[in-house]
């Protein structure tokens, strides 16, 4: 078996187990600095990303493993975190815990659950593909909304693909939106339907009605305008980018 299968392997059974101790992908994702995107990338059936050096090394590190661990074969043996620390370590596991919010005793006045879409923005050249499904919620206080101008039934949490956003997005990232904030202000950046595609862009009004549809990458993407009429047979504004969650 290849170093990449067994790294996915190891992967979807740490993340299973952790499962089954209340750790949901989301939280697992926050515990070993990740995104949970991004492990839906490598783990997923049709996985899209391997599970590289910088990543494998960092979750061994987050979770108290050995380096090296997901590089071994384990037949899904490991029942405990701490399982394969040596015995003569001096290192001892952390007290700090995972707090599961389905546990804890939730304000519903002060946070709110915004549900994540499995729908993919592009951040690239576009694409098709709308699956609009729940997959996810996470979790922001009113207050910051109210903060960010957002009304609670407005937000909407969808994640992005592509490079085109580089270096404030990443491929995989999650963004949230404003669906209420469709006016379009300079500099700023939106989810829109260009023609079929699904993009997340900065958008510059022009004099003459028309748009400019800019990538913060532009080394490799160049601005697209569109004509007054352009605009208004191809370009549907869906909302204002207010918050992001960049992975690293």
């Amino acid at each position: 078996m290849e170093t990449k299968e067994i790294r996915r392997n190891n992967l979807r059974d740490l993340m299973a187990r952790y499962a089954r101790n209340g750790t949901n992908q989301n939280e697992f994702a926050a515990l070993v600095e990740s995104s949970a995107p991004t492990l839906s990338q490598i783990i997923g059936d049709k996985s899209s990303r391997n599970l590289g050096d910088n990543l494998a090394r960092r979750i061994e590190a987050r979770l108290n493993l050995p380096k090296g661990w997901f590089d071994v074969f384990h037949e899904k043996q490991l029942a405990k975190p701490f399982d394969n620390v040596d015995t003569a370590s001096d290192f001892q596991p952390a007290r700090l815990k995972p707090v599961v919010w389905e546990d804890t005793n939730q304000d519903k006045e002060e946070f709110v659950e915004i549900p994540l879409l499995d729908i993919d923005f592009s951040a690239g050249d576009g694409c098709y593909e709308i699956v609009d499904r729940e997959e996810f919620s996470l979790i922001f206080r009113r207050y910051y909304l109210h903060k960010m101008g957002v009304p609670v039934n407005a937000a909407r949490i969808i994640r992005i693909s592509g490079s085109s956003m580089e270096p404030r997005l990443q491929d995989g990232d999650v963004v949230g939106i404003n669906t209420d904030d469709l006016r379009i202000r300079e500099g700023k950046t939106y989810a829109i339907r260009h023609g079929n595609l699904l993009r997340v862009k900065v958008l510059l009004e022009q004099p003459d009605g028309g748009v400019i549809i800019r990538s913060l990458n532009r080394e490799e993407y160049q601005d697209e305008y569109l004509s007054y009429q352009q605009r208004k047979d191809q370009l549907v504004v869906l909302g204002r980018v207010f918050w992001s969650s960049s992975s690293w």
